[in-house]
């Protein structure tokens, strides 16, 4: 949490940052720094003549193989911004931040992971944590400018600016094999904020699984505005009828054919040359030190894997069951993601204790009435059960 003598810091860093944006406010994208996929989100929410924007951009980076975990790793670059206006001026209405990434599909064979090192994540405005390096980022965090531009939320810092704003530091964390969430909070609300997240994906060969992921804002009176939840599709190479090999686990790219090779861009980076391409393509420190430590003679490394966004079916405008089943789960969804928010604030205001009770008492409703329709017929009364639905907000 922050106090005031931190609070006049980050005051002074976003005027300074700002002034740096206007003075280098162009994108230079180098080729480490330009992502093989990307997509944006952004959204926007209006309540009590304020305006509230936040957007979103995810950059797929390619993939290296590791001989000990025997895996692809997939690398993400995940940026947001967040915004929010009354009448065209600054109105300090985001009191939090977050990032989730969640597999979501045949998660037993992946593994979702980021490194300790402080590059991996970034978030401004901050006074505390370090400042390395974030050059390598440019281009997802300029897509992510551009996507909360494109609202017209006139966001405070350009590229430049805001690479020099980031802190490496995260005020909440949660790491599991399948879930990660980052979440970012300020004890004296904000106008324009930002943050940046490295992270990686290992998918074992012959796998396909997908992920989803979402930026969000939270305050007062909108409560949450997420960006827009995307799903990611992961397809990893592996051992084919015309692979020289026997089983999977003793597999590894260097058994492909030459066609395969040229299929999915594999690239072997011998010994001598690690440290030059791993700069040039951001391979992250643990897996250098990895190749480094082994007895591995080259580290191969995927340009071209099948990789991208995928579309998910959303709810027609018919009530029926099935849309009504989706709903209250979309619902719950954001009750759980309020709470998760707001739970671990230090010193917790009385209406941060209001919004995280409020959620919990509309948590449980939406799960008795959850249950109360799966469990119901098909031929069920949908009008009545989505009035009772619709009483709840």
């Amino acid at each position: 949490m922050m106090n005031k003598l931190k609070r006049k810091s980050i005051t002074f860093l976003l005027v300074l940052s700002i002034l740096i944006s206007q003075s280098f406010g162009g994108i230079v994208a180098f080729a480490s720094d330009d992502p093989i996929n990307h997509t944006e989100k952004s959204n926007t929410t209006y309540y009590n003549y304020r305006d509230i924007y936040a957007a979103s951009s995810i950059g797929y980076m390619g993939a290296e193989w590791s001989n000990s975990r025997n895996c692809w790793e997939f690398n993400y670059r995940f940026a947001g911004t967040g915004a929010s206006r009354i009448s065209g001026s600054d109105s300090d209405d985001i009191r939090i931040a977050a990032m989730q990434i969640e597999g979501v599909d045949n998660t037993d064979n992946m593994a979702l992971w980021s490194s300790a090192d402080e590059k991996y994540i970034g978030s401004a405005p901050e006074s505390k944590g370090d400042t390395p390096d974030y050059s390598f980022a440019n281009a997802v965090i300029g897509f992510a400018i551009t996507a909360i531009n494109n609202l017209e939320a006139g966001y405070a810092w350009a590229v430049y600016g805001l690479i020099d704003a980031l802190h490496s530091d995260v005020d909440n964390e949660v790491n599991e094999a399948d879930y990660l969430w980052r979440a970012w909070d300020w004890d004296s609300d904000i106008s324009d904020t930002g943050q940046f997240f490295w992270f990686m994906v290992d998918v074992e060969p012959n796998e396909t699984v997908k992920m989803s992921y979402s930026y969000m804002i939270f305050g007062p009176g909108y409560e949450l505005l997420e960006a827009g939840e995307g799903t990611r599709e992961l397809i990893a190479a592996g051992p084919s009828s015309k692979s020289i090999t026997t089983t999977l686990e003793d597999w590894n790219p260097g058994m492909m054919t030459d066609e395969e090779k040229e299929k999915y861009g594999i690239e072997e980076i011998t010994l001598n040359n690690i440290e030059k391409r791993a700069q040039e393509l951001n391979i992250s420190s643990e897996r250098v030190s990895e190749f480094i430590n082994s007895d591995e003679e080259v580290l191969y490394y995927a340009h071209n894997l099948t990789e991208g966004e995928i579309d998910v079916i959303q709810n027609s405008n018919n009530m029926t069951k099935d849309s009504l089943i989706k709903d209250i789960e979309d619902q719950l969804d954001r009750s759980n993601k309020i709470i998760k928010a707001y739970s671990p604030i230090e010193d917790n205001s009385e209406e941060n204790q209001l919004i995280i009770e409020k959620h919990k008492s509309m948590q449980q409703k939406l799960e008795n009435l959850l249950d109360e329709v799966k469990m119901s017929d098909d031929d069920i009364d949908v009008d009545a059960l989505y009035n009772e639905y619709g009483e709840m907000f």
